[in-house]
């Protein structure tokens, strides 16, 4: 956002665009293809700006915040300095993190986040946000499955933690719905229970949904199922398993700090995904050289207003002013670029690939195509293990454990083991918790290593060269573990899980 702010103007832009968004026909012509792309842009910056200034004059930690800085009066919209959990939310009361500096006498919603990654942090949503959350989620609904009925069965973990309540509360007059929560068995029941003449939504965490699809006796062949999982990324030999199951398979980006379904990946988002697969070139078009295969969303930036810093840190902006607790130029430490559709669009025929890309496994009625930004996601900044030059995500370990024929079906937990040894060598371990009901030692560790290198270096382009320069007796190391009995045994199921020891 070049041009001095403006808050007037703002303020204005803020309730066109809320106006834009009350209907599903004025949503899709807003963004269908062809239309300039430029008012979008505009109407979305002014709606971030109109933001800004509404949480400096309402929530009093967010001037506390500015004034600490120096920037309570910003010329520029990239001259606001970008908050986080450690910078702005974990050092005020909870109350002065609200507009008026107090809870709203009613109708909020205090969430919890799931702590994965320390101590739980609770947000308060107020009614107007909750239902521009809802309205949003069913946009998506639509957008991805029709406007048909369904049932929903919700397997994202329930009580205080944010996205299985939240889900459930923005779809249940969307569809039918039964909130599960991560539970392969009753899940498998209901799906007995009601049989096969309804179709069906499935929601719920990636390693949940393969555990169920692997464990459950069900004849797949007669039930019309799609997915829909969240809270970590997923390897397209991940989605190509479980669509063995689903009709369909698609990952909602979203964060406990923000709101959930902030992106969420379409049918194009996936076809261009595979193509980038297919060929690096493309992927080096887009976002450049030397990063791994990213998650690849579509968002709306009249909600939420997307940037990427120049250590490609994402920050966001939640575009709304009834919002109870205001986030202006939050960092997730969540690394990723943007690039607007128009932009993706012509890299794509500089490719000679025309729209609609070709989708690997087509099973049912494409989605319509519409002009939303895309959003290229690596997941977390340190949610990646860096190891002779290359960098090893999560997402390639899951790769190895779907396509390992000694592996696939029998571990029930990994994580990646970065260390020094003690001459200061840069070490590796990746360690996997076999499945309960895979007999200890399991497979043999000398071929499951060399197994695991070798479809390591098949996904991860950066790890096949980097494998050329490690020493002898310095390549990484794999290590089984019997069910219940490793580092990492006993995660609770309804969180996310932990990757990185």
């Amino acid at each position: 956002m070049n041009s001095r702010l403006d808050p007037l103007l703002g303020l204005a832009l803020n309730r066109l665009g809320d106006v834009a968004l009350s209907s599903w026909r004025s949503y899709q012509l807003l963004f269908a293809p062809g239309l300039t792309g430029h008012f979008r842009d505009r109407l979305a910056r002014r709606r971030a700006a109109a933001v800004f200034y509404n949480a400096r004059r309402t929530v009093p930690a967010y001037a506390a915040f500015l004034r600490e800085r120096g920037a309570f009066d910003p010329a520029r919209f990239e001259d606001i300095p970008p908050m986080d959990k450690a910078s702005y939310v974990q050092k005020w009361p909870l109350e002065a993190l609200c507009q008026g500096g107090r809870l709203p006498r009613r109708g909020a919603v205090i969430d919890e986040s799931s702590g994965s990654s320390g101590k739980a942090s609770n947000w308060v949503r107020g009614p107007g946000e909750r239902a521009a959350t809802r309205r949003l989620i069913q946009y998506s609904a639509r957008a991805t499955f029709g406007d048909e009925t369904f049932v929903l069965l919700n397997a994202f973990a329930l009580g205080p933690w944010a996205t299985g309540m939240n889900v459930s509360m923005s779809l249940v007059d969307r569809c039918v719905l039964k909130s599960i929560g991560p539970d392969a068995a009753k899940l498998a029941g209901t799906l007995e229970l009601l049989g096969p003449r309804y179709r069906y939504v499935v929601t719920g965490y990636p390693p949940f949904l393969k555990a169920f699809v692997e464990s459950a006796r069900l004849d797949w062949g007669a039930y019309d199922l799609c997915a829909v999982v969240g809270g970590e990324g997923m390897s397209e030999p991940l989605r190509a398993a479980l669509n063995r199951c689903f009709r369909k398979t698609i990952s909602s980006f979203g964060a406990s700090d923000l709101e959930i379904n902030l992106a969420v990946e379409t049918d194009f988002t996936i076809a261009l995904r595979q193509a980038i697969a297919a060929s690096p070139a493309l992927g080096r078009d887009l976002f450049g050289a030397g990063e791994g295969l990213p998650m690849i969303f579509q968002y709306d930036p009249l909600n939420t207003w997307i940037e990427s810093d120049a250590d490609r840190n994402l920050l966001f902006t939640l575009n709304r002013l009834e919002n109870v607790s205001p986030r202006v130029r939050y960092n997730l430490h969540d690394r990723g670029v943007v690039h607007g559709f128009a932009h993706v669009s012509d890299v794509l025929r500089q490719h000679r690939l025309g729209l609609p890309l070709p989708l690997s496994q087509p099973r049912g009625a494409r989605a319509p195509v519409l002009a939303l930004p895309l959003l290229f996601h690596w997941g977390r900044q340190d949610s990646a293990v860096a190891f002779y030059g290359c960098k090893i995500t999560p997402e390639d370990v899951q790769h190895v454990v779907v396509r390992s024929p000694l592996l696939a079906g029998k571990v029930a937990n990994f994580a990646l083991h970065p260390y020094e040894d003690q001459q200061a060598n840069k070490r590796l371990e990746l360690w996997f918790e076999l499945a309960a009901d895979v007999e200890a030692p399991g497979p043999p560790v000398d071929a499951v290593t060399a197994e695991v290198l070798v479809e390591l270096a098949r996904v991860n382009q950066d790890f096949r060269e980097s494998a050329r320069m490690i020493p002898d007796g310095r390549q990484p190391v794999v290590r089984l573990f019997p069910f219940g009995a490793s580092p990492i045994s006993g995660q609770d199921i309804r969180i996310k899980k932990r990757y990185i020891v």
